[in-house]
């Protein structure tokens, strides 16, 4: 069957990492959002829907993919924010034409071809109507809405990996704790003696995790490097904290590098709960702790210190001895709380080394993206 994964109207309230990626590329423990739908239909002719300014970077990344193609069949629906399960789905397929709503929002549709043009032409995905279609209620779906939705389902998502499949790892002088949940280590990945490891904690292909280190109750992406103490916290892939300080109930993106002892807060002296703003707006939380997101490519000096609910946008650098603001626009230099445009040929340049040193180079699709997020900050 005609299946198109599709981000909506939401796909904003997940910056910064959303500005680099679709939502269903956002990793959800071993693997990301859009992984787990091809795991649950591996038989079926997937598509994806996603903003127009994505629109070559997600055919470069998935290029075995249609992106933004309109459907002339029969067609399933399945919005990128949505934990699908195995059994949704199939709901979903076995249900004659209609639009699925939990609660007020649009989680998914089964359409007909001219009904799915139909419904492009009057906006689609990026709007907050659904396709004209009986309506039948999807009641009790996961549905993300913040990246700290996210954080607060790191359990669920390494419980979710599949245990029978993964190795345990043999290491040396690691205390490894798995009262509170399981410990997944990838067979490529490297844990440096006199280290405390505990669960839930998932840590991924060709990471290095530091000696001396504490790791807990987080899911560490690809290609990282760990140090000192890390909780509650996400990592896209391919970024560096190697040395101490603190990273608690924190989003990072990819190419990321925290100086030495780069330290933030995750917790308010009142204990009430945390605000960040999202998307130019002040979203409260329902988190008591909630530490910091980073966008792809930023960068923080040695001894930065950053507060509770701190947002900071793509390929910034920050130098802070002292609490910066808590609203970090992309490719901004702050250096002690004062703010200036980064330059995007140097940003470029040091960009290009990062990814060299992992063999890696920036795409035209990539730089594309990357100088349209500079003009519009």
């Amino acid at each position: 069957m005609n299946i198109i994964i599709y981000e909506d109207y939401y796909a904003e309230n997940f910056e910064p990492i959303s500005l680099t990626r679709p939502i269903f590329d956002i990793r959800y423990g071993e693997n990301t959002l859009l992984d787990r739908i091809k795991k649950i239909c591996p038989n079926d002719n997937l598509g994806l829907w996603v903003r127009d300014h994505l629109c070559d970077l997600v055919r470069e990344t998935h290029p075995k993919l249609h992106v933004n193609r309109m459907p002339k069949e029969e067609t399933l629906w399945l919005n990128a924010r949505v934990l699908w399960t195995d059994e949704m789905i199939t709901e979903i397929r076995k249900s004659p034409a209609m639009s699925f709503l939990d609660g007020d929002e649009c989680i998914g549709a089964h359409l007909s071809g001219p009904v799915s043009v139909e419904w492009l032409h009057a906006g689609g995905p990026l709007s907050v109507f659904p396709p004209d279609e009986e309506i039948r209620h999807f009641n009790g779906s996961t549905v993300f809405h913040y990246l700290w939705d996210f954080l607060s389902r790191i359990p669920d998502a390494i419980a979710d990996i599949n245990l029978k499949s993964s190795k345990k790892k043999e290491m040396v002088s690691v205390i490894v704790d798995e009262t509170n949940g399981p410990i997944i280590i990838h067979e490529s990945a490297t844990i440096e003696p006199f280290t405390y490891l505990q669960g839930p904690l998932y840590i991924g292909e060709n990471c290095t995790v530091m000696s001396h280190s504490k790791v807990k109750n987080s899911i560490i992406g690809p290609g990282c490097k760990i140090g000192g103490e890390v909780s509650g916290t996400i990592i896209q892939g391919n970024s560096n904290k190697a040395h101490d300080g603190f990273l608690g109930d924190s989003f990072l993106g990819e190419w990321v590098n925290l100086g030495a002892g780069t330290t933030n807060s995750n917790l308010k002296n009142n204990y009430q709960h945390v605000s960040m703003s999202v998307n130019g707006v002040e979203e409260m939380s329902t988190r008591l702790f909630l530490g910091c997101f980073m966008g792809d490519h930023t960068k923080t000096s040695i001894g930065t210190l950053l507060n509770t609910g701190t947002n900071i946008g793509v390929g910034c650098n920050v130098l802070a001895q002292s609490f910066p603001k808590r609203v970090i626009p992309s490719f901004t230099f702050c250096v002690q709380g004062k703010h200036r445009k980064m330059d995007f040929d140097h940003f470029i340049e040091t960009a290009v080394t990062v990814k060299n040193r992992r063999k890696l180079g920036i795409s035209t699709a990539e730089k594309k993206l990357l100088k349209l997020i500079y003009l519009s900050r």
